[in-house]
């Protein structure tokens, strides 16, 4: 690769520059106070869902629940009906075994009443789960509307500052289109090292990227250098020139 121009030098840390200030426009935009709210106000959405998904398993197991308990008492009843009808029909005349009908129709009648206590219990928790359940949705509409309102303000606080950053990332198109394909990869590939910031300029005795000072033997050793090199400190793209 020829060396860079003069030229292609200064439009490279006009490239930087560029691409510092999208950064900051973006973080701005990024912290402003109604986007924190809606990432917040989504957050909540998210976990009021979460628990609402939980809360429907839980009622599918309720009301499964309560389904078996009527179909086992649905069978008790008939089975202490049959029982009855046995006791009272006359077809049972050993005293013995009339009095085995009597014990096995009083404890149909005990396991009844149990599964009819039982179901009571899975009614009331079944109520309790069901309003829990209107109590998420109605929470979550609420969050819903907040965030409409949220996005309403949102849009209006970030107009200009969107506007910007339009214009921002045109330029920096431009300015990316200017250089020649291989300088640009090496800022590029420079800047997602260092974090954004691919290249600084030698001013005085310390580089402009990452401000720390160099020993005047290293300074010398630059300027005798090419006019685009490495910082020694940070190893990003450094810009050499009297």
């Amino acid at each position: 690769m020829a060396d860079p121009t003069s030229e292609d030098l200064e439009r490279l840390l006009e490239l930087q520059a560029t691409d510092h200030r999208v950064r900051k426009v973006q973080h701005i935009l990024d912290d402003l106070p109604e986007q924190q709210q809606l990432v917040e106000a989504n957050e909540r959405v998210a976990e009021l869902r979460r628990q609402h998904e939980d809360l429907r398993v839980e009622l599918e197991r309720a009301n499964a629940e309560q389904r078996q308990l009527e179909r086992e008492t649905d069978v008790l009843i008939e089975r202490r009906d049959a029982e009855r009808v046995r006791l009272y029909d006359g077809s049972v005349t050993n005293a013995r075994e009339l009095k085995s009908v009597e014990a096995e129709v009083d404890a149909t009648v005990r396991r009844i009443e149990e599964h009819e206590d039982s179901m009571l219990a899975v009614m009331e928790r079944l109520d309790e789960l069901e309003q829990r359940s209107t109590e998420l949705l109605q929470g979550a509409e609420a969050e819903r509307q907040r965030i409409a309102e949220l996005e309403v303000t949102l849009d209006e606080s970030a107009k200009d500052w969107l506007a910007e950053l339009g214009e921002l990332r045109a330029m920096r198109d431009r300015q990316a289109a200017e250089l020649p394909g291989p300088l640009l990869e090496r800022y590029e590939e420079a800047a997602r090292r260092g974090g954004g910031t691919g290249i600084g300029r030698l001013d005085g005795n310390a580089c402009t990227a990452c401000r720390i000072e160099m020993s005047y033997a290293d300074v010398g050793e630059l300027y005798e250098g090419p006019a685009l090199t490495s910082c020694p400190q940070c190893r990003r793209l450094l810009v050499v020139a009297d």
